[in-house]
């Protein structure tokens, strides 16, 4: 019993520290475990269990095939030892299977799979209908079918694991983390060779605000909502912000209306998580003696469901919460096009696709583009924007890109065969001309198809349109495409076109304006750090700030007589309409809630910020370093201090993509604001239009442009939302 335990403790330290000595400690007092239990002891069964469990986290590990013989030969007593009805049979069927389907991947044996397949079916046939671990069963049952499938091209086999699939996600008494890992698998592992791919995806999608409710631990919920398989836009992206952190939930609303029921739900929540989250690769020894019967925990969790559901249905016949826990439907979502179109553009390994929303159509756009012809494309931009010389590899994959475009438009359109060759790369090309190449891509193989749809044309007043970009294209300048020439000089860009937006979610453009409860208020907080890390241009900012904003509206913090001090920050920002921040930014990637803006007295972070009621938010602006800069880790989840500040309740942000050249600050304020304080026939204003800032943006940085300066001066300033 206390080698039992020893070792189960080992293990445990393992997964917390990932010290390979602590595992080899646990496997050798599993084996002294066992080797005081010879059969035909009564728990011998355990110490297998035991044994085979630490062996196949070394295989893990390490990769052994002498492990993972182990392992399946410990699985194989085990069952011996735990023949039906054994309360714990399914375990060691389920994980026998699993081990043999591993075995599978490494010496190829059709004899494995086939095994493994009848184990986990045999399991299956030991648990009773509804007991929550058919969600886990099923869930490694259908990988092994597909395999199976795919090793012998029968059909039957792919059909046999949407089913079994389709029976993990429908186990509603199974834990919600382990019902959308099942969805998750299923969607990755049939998209493209099955129809149902789409109903794995929306089972996903619909299953996200129970894990968002749960309250589960951040690092939780970053593990869970990483997924990159889970695409359609709203229940998934950006979660972890609308929801699993500081902002209200569904649940937050239900409590301040009917806090019992809020209660009894969470309650029925937890006990349901509860009962499918028990370790089913190691037994404690006296566990058999403390557990229900199959039948009566099956039963248990079948009442818990229909109590869930019935709750539920309660929740929902209130006023107000008819569609609690569910996402938005169509109709609601497609209102966010109602000012102009939204363009989701969407990146996946099957292929890349543009759909374009308006106000009464949705138009799919194939893409021709790969998921790692944008990888590349980000990373080449991120050399180009440092100004750093390409390395040789993405010097190769940016060469056979645009070779590749040059062959397809020759077959297209062959008289334009001469004026095509132009494209053509020649080694170490400076980042200007890595700039113009990546634009001039994103142009032909992204943009101008969908300018193309909507039937745009060129106008010195265009209209407005949304980017919704996903995976590497969240990383990319879409709004900047176009086909620039050698010697300076447009000659078919999107700015001619649109103005550009982004945004991270179809929701952030439903929000109303608010009506402003206090007169209109610009606060304008600027630092510069003494030393290296200096900003000299932020009192230039500040004068052309105050060149054109009424001086009865305006809040002026970081000058002598009014430091920006992170406490007088938080005490105007709560009454302002826009604000406006010169300062060095930073970007948390491991807590996005620590990401902060640089005042005199330390860090404004963004936990700061969201914890303001902010009722008149219009309009932040971003003067600092890399405040649209996302996460490798999440490129759907928008966490960079713009998307911040636009979930916190700002309706817009200004910001940056990486760095700027410090001099051009004040001649992007100069032109953004002197645009913004006018309506649209030229007259100054007091009161300005924020629903104009993309458009003023949009004016300053051709204003920039105008003068030939280099690309990744230009490039990164950015619209987000309305």
């Amino acid at each position: 019993m206390s080698l039992n335990n020893l070792a189960s403790t080992l293990s445990t330290q393992f997964g917390q520290t990932g010290q390979l000595g602590d595992l080899e400690e646990a496997i050798s007092f599993d084996r002294q475990a066992l080797d005081l239990r010879p059969a035909p002891h009564p728990d011998r069964w355990i110490s297998l269990n035991n044994l085979a469990t630490t062996l196949w986290t070394r295989f893990g590990q390490t990769g052994q095939p002498g492990d993972l013989e182990e392992t399946i030969s410990f699985h194989r007593q085990a069952v011996e030892l735990r023949p039906a009805p054994h309360l714990h049979r399914w375990m060691s069927l389920n994980n026998l299977a699993t081990a043999l389907s591993t075995r599978f991947k490494q010496t190829d044996q059709l004899g494995d799979l086939e095994e493994a397949i009848s184990f986990h079916r045999r399991a299956l046939d030991v648990l009773p209908s509804g007991h929550p671990h058919q969600c886990n069963v099923n869930g490694n049952l259908g990988p092994v079918l597909l395999a199976l499938y795919h090793r012998t091209r029968q059909q039957r086999y792919l059909d046999d694991a949407v089913i079994a699939f389709r029976a993990s996600v429908a186990c509603t008494s199974a834990s919600t983390l382990d019902r959308f890992v099942a969805a998750r698998s299923w969607a990755l592992r049939t998209d493209g060779n099955h129809d149902s791919a789409l109903e794995a995806y929306w089972a996903a999608i619909q299953l996200l605000p129970r894990i968002a409710m749960l309250g589960l631990n951040l690092q939780s919920r970053q593990e869970v909502l990483i997924s990159r398989t889970i695409e359609l836009l709203e229940e998934g992206r950006a979660i972890f912000w609308s929801q699993a952190l500081q902002l209200r939930t569904p649940l937050d609303d239900l409590r301040a209306r009917k806090p019992a029921l809020a209660q009894k739900l969470e309650g029925i929540s937890r006990s349901l998580e509860q009962g499918s989250q028990r370790d089913t690769f190691r037994d404690p020894s006296d566990s058999v003696h403390k557990v229900l019967s199959m039948e009566q925990e099956a039963s248990h969790y079948r009442k818990l469901d229909e109590e869930w559901l019935a709750t539920l249905q309660e929740i929902r016949m209130l006023d107000g919460f008819h569609d609690f826990l569910l996402p938005k439907s169509f109709d609601i979502l497609q209102r966010a096009a109602s000012r102009g179109p939204v363009v989701i553009i969407n990146a996946s390994q099957s292929s890349c696709d543009a759909l374009i929303l308006t106000s009464s159509t949705v138009k799919h756009v194939p893409l021709d583009l790969t998921m790692a012809d944008s990888e590349d494309l980000v990373h080449s931009m991120r050399f180009a924007a440092s100004s750093l010389p390409l390395p040789q590899d993405l010097q190769a994959s940016l060469e056979e890109l645009i070779d590749k475009r040059r062959e397809s438009m020759t077959e297209e359109q062959p008289e334009r065969h001469l004026r095509v060759k132009r494209i053509a790369v020649t080694r170490h090309r400076n980042p200007d001309q890595v700039f113009q190449d990546i634009l001039r891509i994103l142009w032909e193989c992204v943009i101008k198809p969908v300018i193309l749809s909507l039937d745009l044309k060129k106008s010195e007043s265009p209209p407005r349109l949304w980017w919704c970009p996903t995976g590497p294209f969240t990383f990319l300048p879409l709004h900047a495409a176009g086909i620039y020439s050698v010697h300076g000089g447009d000659e078919d860009v999107l700015s001619q076109y649109i103005v550009s937006s982004y945004t991270h979610t179809l929701d952030a453009l439903l929000s109303p304006s608010p009506q402003l409860a206090e007169p209109f208020k610009l606060l304008a907080a600027i630092h510069s750090p003494p030393g290296g890390f200096s900003l000299p241009c932020v009192d230039d900012e500040l004068k052309m700030i105050e060149k054109h904003v009424p001086s009865d509206f305006l809040v002026k913090l970081g000058i002598p007589e009014a430091p920006s001090f992170v406490r007088d920050v938080l005490s105007h920002i709560s009454s302002a309409s826009i604000v406006h921040f010169a300062c060095h930014g930073t970007q948390n990637a491991q807590n996005p809630l620590e990401s902060s803006l640089q005042m005199e007295d330390g860090p404004l972070k963004v936990s700061h910020i969201m914890k303001q009621s902010m009722p008149n938010a219009l309009l932040a602006v971003l003067s600092a370093c890399q405040t649209a800069m996302g996460d490798d880790k999440v490129p759907d989840e928008a966490m960079h201090l713009a998307a911040t500040l636009l979930f916190a309740g700002f309706r817009g942000t200004v910001a940056t993509m990486w760095n700027i050249y410090d001099k051009d600050g004040p001649d992007i304020v100069d032109s953004f604001y002197e645009y913004l304080f006018q309506d649209e026939s030229g007259t100054r204003v007091s009161f300005p239009d924020t629903a104009r800032a993309a458009r003023a943006l949009h004016v300053a940085v051709a204003n920039l442009r105008q003068r030939q300066v280099h690309f990744a001066r230009w490039v990164p300033f950015v619209h987000f939302g309305w």
